[in-house]
């Protein structure tokens, strides 16, 4: 058993009766998964056999973990137990399934009764985006019925709608997907029915009418003053009209929706595929149809555990009560346990009111209280006071209440453990972006020193500690700045998911131009193309090209009209418009943007742009068309298609350049963005369903949907890092020493993005402090609500529409929903309920009081979503176990740290109401150290001498919030004083340049000297050679005939390269590459690569990692080399036929070395050093240093382990280096290191290879047949896949052959294998060749060469 001691909370639970239904309310941190573990222990002891035993949850990670602990904590509880019964089961185990794979697994054994087949296919994100795309392409008629946005967008909507309907509308009498549909669809039509007939023939406003703001003048008499009133009630009636008229166009859009989303579902089945939904509503079907199924569940498991219960889906909980509480006799007992204030996947389907609703689904006494668990064990008392003030408004009843009739389950306020830990707390507020990145950079730093104790350093590799900091954000679009700027700072980072790719500027202007290129109607992303850097066009020429392109659409739309008899042909052109906007639910848009640039004539009808403008289209139509001729190609040709249309190929290498003038261009890793959306092709290929076929459409919807849903949970990085970044939504089950909260802006955090969710403060209830005691402000809220969005269901529908606000207000929850419509009237009357537009303006007499009003719809979901965010803010903040920063910044558009320099007329952004509310429940705390009072200090220390000055010479002033709790002082010192004590670098304007970089004076001279040079004859290269290798690669590119001068591209190009290539080769010998690019074993792109190098042999310029590599190999051939020579000597003498090299005057011993290692792990151990130590001769090296010989050998040594000024570089470096030093092949005895053979193969011709390592003897010592082992030094991820282990592993087969051919020995006398000197398990190390004759490797070229070694 555990020597935890439960406490008085965990043990009611853990003691519950055995076959109560228990549920438990765990705040963050609180032990749940102990206590379940210890429940589940207690269950056995009790009786229960643990085979009996389910337990679900939503991760594999989660399954994995909890299985482990039940395992272990029954193997550890039996081991002292004697009695025969707990012996015989002492190998049986729970069962912990994810809930999807326990679905799965009914659906496996029964499915067929329903009609659903045993060997359906489940289907991924990206295959089902896939299939969408594919669906929407065969029912254009129906998507462009409609405005639905872009392509991508339209795919999205499809399976947003279908997931609604899959995770709320099951239950409740609703058995299959096809009922929800109806049902959907039979309230959508009355609805609009009601709609039509309340707004009947009233004129329809084309915008959103304005109201007139109207005041009463002296000289208003009563009537003129009523004219103005009514003149006002009119409009506020036309108002009314309108969106009675867009709530029409909503559902009109559901109904269009609902008929691709059937599309999609037959596509799915005819397919044999199936979304997880799928399969939840098949084994609900199973379960409702066939009770026996479920008596047969019951059966074999008693007693169930449901885990993190409040991430569960409507259509989850209606199974899991179907299944296992049928009703008091047909039961098992149900152990569910969650947080209600961490639910916060509603955008997934998780269902409001979770355990509010499973009190009702398993029918508990209306009295029943959850088992609380109310005591964290991971937050400091500062962070939990602080999430307490945030959660006080969810525990707390608003002055105006829902219409709904139930709410959640009640949550108590956490408290601390008595042990825990002050904490640290800093509220910031900054004026720039520049400031609050630069105040989370040394928040960081300084809570990396503060939990990395001196001991963990000493004791432990740098960086192999876990990351104590974290920095979250609401949205993922700033991420990259915060990356950069960390490591800028010295620190490893770590970016969850793919936002540091999608958000970088080049990759955003390659994928709009593939959203252009995959769909002409597109034109967001064009428009977004064209403001860009890149282009430069002006407003008025982006307005101008706008309103071409909708005079070529009317026109178009116009002729539609006629030839269907609708529109007269003689009609004025100036009167087009009005006919087409009278028909514009008839006729669909005809003519797009994108449409304008691929015509022909583009330039005749651009003469009204400016001679700029009409450049800029030219240029846009030209890379819209290079991508256009690659469609059809493979999908990776078409992306570096788009990469070269956009010349991001040379952009990126330029603005490095620009960036760092002192380093040397690295177009390696300038191109590591750009190969990476290249490499997510080889993903989305994998993910869809092996008979789909990959598309542009179906990659960029997927790419898309990457960057736009919120992940669920992080994967924590391979190698440890200082600091780990991600949305909240990814940290959620996580926590560190430390965590920053950015962005904390009204609309940034909460969030208004896509509900567009509105937060002003109730002026009547203000909140505050009180002696002592907060008090939580109340807000307005408003947000666009299920009525607004055609991707929602009507919630009167829902199966869990009892804990949902009613519509009406008013309805009764036990009368037929439709027939709740019927009072619903009048334009007004609707307006009321979903909008409340008349609310505003009263009588224009008497102030408005809105206190005794029911919300509308808009004000239910606003107060919902509020919601919503605030629980994401607790989740946030909890994710800290001692310091948490929240910061906030009023212009985020200015990277610098001087607020004068930004813009006039820019726009501030004001701190969020969880930032105020944070900042106003803990400014009156005592102890609280202001960022003013640091920043003051510090200037009455400096004579009162402003500390931080701007570009215009004024005193910059310090941030807004303080620093509070047990290291206030130090945190306030590091991230204000220091700040402000570091004065601004003030810039060259010219070189800050936007992405892309633009082509200033000084970057044209430049780049006109460097064509001089370039098209100058070979002799003037050598006058140049201080510029590096691009130089060289430049005028190679300039002399080869066979590249410059003939005019061919694409595939021609390719086999054009590949035959002169081949010629090439003929003529000479060949390498392991060559063959296996010769037989077929490379992709397409490694293929093409490799051919190119061999007529054009330019150097490629290596990332720091396969530099790193490089280095490792030289320090081990010397390291090798040095090796026991007196034992070399023996074995010479004893056998000649074993090579010896007598020691030179320039050997330098192991011992020496050793010590120049020990050295250098020393300095990586230093927390602030970022450059590597370079090696000092000892003074024993000193000492046998007689000649500059052994000087220069010494040097050798630093400069091969000397890669670069990284510090994580340097670390693992050293790290690899003694993992040699100290393993079992650094006692043997070498026979060569770095051995090149050439072997003329037979059937091959001359094969090129170069050995690592070479030892005397067998992989057994002691073994007396095998005469030499070669070893391969590898510093690459060793491979887990038996694919992959194969690959590389007959690399080993060609070493054999080649060392036994040039030996002249036999093959099975040599051993082989490979040495992962990344892998920090010593037993995992090795690999080791197989057993195979020379006719079986000779037989195996015929499928491809293997890979060559890290270093080759």
């Amino acid at each position: 058993m555990s020597t935890f001691t439960p406490s008085a909370e965990q043990t009611a639970i853990i003691d519950a009766p055995v076959d109560a239904d228990v549920l438990v309310v765990a705040g963050a941190g609180s032990g749940k998964t102990f206590t379940m573990t210890q429940r589940i222990i207690a269950l056995i002891n009790r009786g229960v056999a643990p085979e009996r035993i389910l337990g679900l949850t939503f991760t594999r990670k989660a399954a994995g973990e909890l299985l482990e602990r039940v395992s272990a904590a029954v193997a550890g509880d039996m081991a002292g137990s004697t009695t025969a019964t707990v012996s015989d089961r002492a190998f049986l185990k729970p069962a912990i399934f994810t809930y999807d794979a326990f679905f799965q697994t009914i659906v496996r054994q029964y499915g067929l009764l329903v009609g659903f087949d045993q060997n359906t296919q489940p289907l991924s994100a990206a295959g089902a985006l896939q299939l969408a795309t594919e669906v929407i392409d065969s029912h254009m008629d129906l998507a462009f019925s409609e405005d639905f946005g872009a392509f991508s967008s339209l795919a999205n909507r499809v399976l947003a709608l279908s997931d609604a309907i899959g995770s709320a509308m099951i239950g409740a009498g609703c058995t299959s997907f096809d009922d929800a549909i109806n049902r959907v669809r039979q309230w959508d039509s009355a609805f609009i029915n009601r709609l039509q007939q309340a707004v009947a023939d009233e004129p329809m406003p084309e915008d959103e009418p304005k109201i007139p703001k109207i005041k009463r003048l002296k000289k208003d008499t009563d009537a003129s003053w009523q004219a103005k009133l009514d003149d006002r009630a009119e409009h506020l009636h036309a108002r009314c009209t309108y969106h009675c008229g867009a709530l029409l166009e909503t559902t009109r859009k559901r109904d269009i929706l609902l008929q691709l989303v059937e599309a999609y579902a037959q596509a799915k089945r005819e397919r044999n595929m199936a979304e997880f939904s799928d399969f939840t509503i098949a084994a609900y079907q199973l379960i409702e149809r066939f009770p026996s199924i479920g008596e047969r569940t019951r059966r074999r498991y008693s007693h169930v555990l449901l885990d993190e219960y409040q991430d569960t889906s409507t259509t989850q909980a209606a199974l899991l009560a179907a299944l296992f509480h049928v009703d008091a006799s047909r039961r098992s007992a149900v152990n569910a346990v969650g947080d209600p204030f961490q639910s916060i996947y509603a955008w997934r389907g998780a269902s409001p009111g979770a355990f509010r609703m499973f009190q009702q689904d398993f029918h508990l006494p209306a009295g029943y209280k959850p088992f609380p668990l109310s005591v964290t064990r991971r937050n400091s008392r500062i962070v939990l006071e602080a999430a307490n003030n945030l959660t006080l408004p969810l525990r707390s009843n608003p002055s105006r209440p829902s219409s709904s009739l139930m709410r959640e389950v009640d949550v108590s306020s956490l408290d601390p453990m008595p042990d825990a830990p002050e904490g640290t707390l800093g509220v910031l507020g900054f004026a720039t972006a520049g400031q609050e990145i630069d105040a989370v950079v040394r928040f960081c730093k300084t809570a990396i020193a503060r939990h990395r104790s001196a001991a963990e350093q000493q004791e432990q590799m740098p960086g192999e500690q876990k990351a104590p900091v974290a920095v979250l954000f609401r949205s993922k679009s700033h991420m990259p700045e915060y990356q950069a700027a960390l490591e800028q700072a010295g620190l490893t980072t770590f970016v969850v998911g793919y936002s540091a790719l999608l958000e970088r500027p080049e990759i955003r202007d390659l994928m709009a131009l593939l959203h252009v290129a995959a769909d002409h109607t597109d034109t967001g992303s064009l428009m977004r193309l064209l403001a860009t850097p890149r282009f430069t066009m002006s407003a008025a020429d982006l307005t101008m090209l706008a309103r071409f392109a909708e005079e070529r659409n009317t026109e178009q739309r116009f002729q539609a009209l006629v030839q269907a008899g609708l529109a007269q042909l003689d009609t004025p052109a100036n009167e087009w418009a009005a006919v087409v906007r009278e028909y514009r639910d008839q006729v669909a848009n005809a003519v797009f943007l994108p449409d304008v640039l691929r015509r022909g004539d583009l330039a005749k009808l651009l003469e009204r742009l400016s001679a700029h403008g009409r450049n800029v289209i030219t240029r846009a139509a030209v890379m819209l068309r290079q991508v256009h001729d690659a469609v059809g190609r493979p999908l990776g040709d078409v992306i570096r298609a788009g990469i070269e249309a956009l010349d991001l190929d040379i952009d990126t290498v330029l603005a490095g350049v620009l960036h760092n003038p002192q380093h040397r261009a690295n177009p390696a890793l300038a191109h590591m963005p750009m190969d990476a959306i290249v490499d997510l092709v080889d993903t989305y290929t994998q993910e869809i369903a092996a008979e789909q076929t990959p598309s542009l459409c179906g990659f960029i919807t997927w790419v898309d949907h990457l960057a736009s849903v919120e992940d669920e949970a992080a994967s924590l990085p391979d190698a440890p890092v200082d600091v780990e970044l991600m949305t909240v939504h990814q940290s959620k089950g996580l926590e560190w020493d430390a965590v920053a909260i950015v962005g904390l802006t009204a609309g940034g955090f909460p969030s208004n993005q896509g509900d567009h969710l509105k937060i002003v403060l109730d002026e009547h209830h203000t909140g505050g402090t009180e002696q002592g005691h907060w008090t939580a402000p109340e807000y307005h809220e408003t947000a666009d609500s299920w009525l607004t969005n055609p991707t929602a269901v009507p919630v009167p529908m829902r199966a869990d529409a009892g804990i949902l606000p009613r519509f009406p207000h008013d309805a009764d929850m036990e009368a037929d929903p439709i027939a709740s419509l019927a009072a619903l009237d009048d334009v007004e009357l609707i307006d009321d309920e979903v909008f409340g537009s008349m609310r505003e303006f009263g009588d224009g007499v008497d102030e408005v009081d809105a206190s005794g009003w029911y919300l509308t719809q808009a004000e239910e979901y606003g107060r919902r979503l509020h919601a919503d965010e605030r629980r994401l803010m607790y989740v946030a903040l909890t994710r800290a176990r001692e310091d948490a920063l929240m910061t906030y910044c009023a212009y985020t558009g200015e990277s610098g740290r001087d607020p004068s320099v930004v813009s006039k007329g820019s726009r501030a952004a004001q701190p969020s109401n969880f930032w105020l509310e944070v900042h106003d429940a803990f400014q009156a705390h005592e102890h609280a150290i202001s960022a003013q009072d640091s920043v003051e200090r510090l200037q009455a220390a400096n004579a009162g001498k402003p500390m931080l000055i701007s570009a215009q010479g004024g005193a910059i002033a310090p941030p807004e919030g303080f620093f509070i709790g047990e290291h206030a002082a130090a945190y306030s010192d590091a991230v204000v004083g220091e700040a402000w004590q570091t004065p601004i670098t003030q810039t060259n304007a010219a070189v800050e340049l936007p992405w892309p970089a633009t082509l200033s004076d000084a970057v044209h001279e430049q780049l006109s000297r460097g064509i001089d040079v370039i098209a100058a004859d070979s002799s003037s290269l050598e006058q140049h050679q201080s510029a590096g290798p691009l130089l060289q690669r430049a005028q190679l590119l300039v002399d080869d005939a066979d590249l410059m001068a003939d005019a061919a591209s694409g595939q021609s190009l390719d086999e054009a390269v590949k035959a002169k290539a081949q010629r090439v080769l003929a003529a000479g010998r060949q390498n392991v590459t060559s063959l296996q690019a010769r037989v077929g074993g490379m992709s397409e792109r490694e293929e093409r690569l490799y051919w190119r190098s061999i007529i054009r042999p330019i150097p490629r310029i290596s990332s720091p990692a396969a530099e790193a590599g490089t280095q490792f190999h030289a320090w081990a051939e010397q390291f090798i080399n040095a090796g026991k020579p007196d034992e070399a000597v023996l074995a010479h003498e004893a056998e000649p036929s074993v090579p010896y090299t007598g020691q030179d005057a320039g050997f330098v011993s192991r011992e020496a070395m050793l010590a120049d290692l020990a050295e250098r792990e020393r300095q990586c151990r230093k927390p602030s050093t970022r450059q590597p130590a370079v090696p000092q001769p000892t003074a024993q090296q000193s000492a046998s240093a007689a000649s500059d010989t052994s000087a220069a050998s010494v040097a050798s040594v630093a400069s091969a382990t000397s890669i670069s000024s990284d510090n994580a570089t340097e670390s693992k470096l050293v790290a690899w280096q003694r993992r040699l030093a100290e393993s079992s092949w650094a006692k043997r005895i070498p026979a060569w290191t770095e051995r090149a053979i050439v072997v003329d193969v037979p059937g091959v011709g001359l094969v090129n290879g170069k050995l690592d390592a070479v030892f005397i003897g067998g992989l057994d010592p002691s073994s007396t047949t095998a005469r030499f082992t070669v070893v391969d030094w590898k510093t690459g991820r060793r491979p887990t896949k038996p694919d992959d282990i194969t690959r590389k592993l007959a690399q080993l087969d060609m070493y054999r052959l080649l060392l036994a051919a040039v030996e002249g020995v036999e093959l099975d006398s040599i051993d082989a294998t490979l040495y992962y000197v990344s892998e920090p398990d010593e037993g995992l190390r090795e690999l080791h060749a197989r057993a195979k004759t020379k006719q079986e490797i000779l037989t195996e070229l015929s499928s491809g060469i293997p890979e060559q070694s890290d270093n080759d």
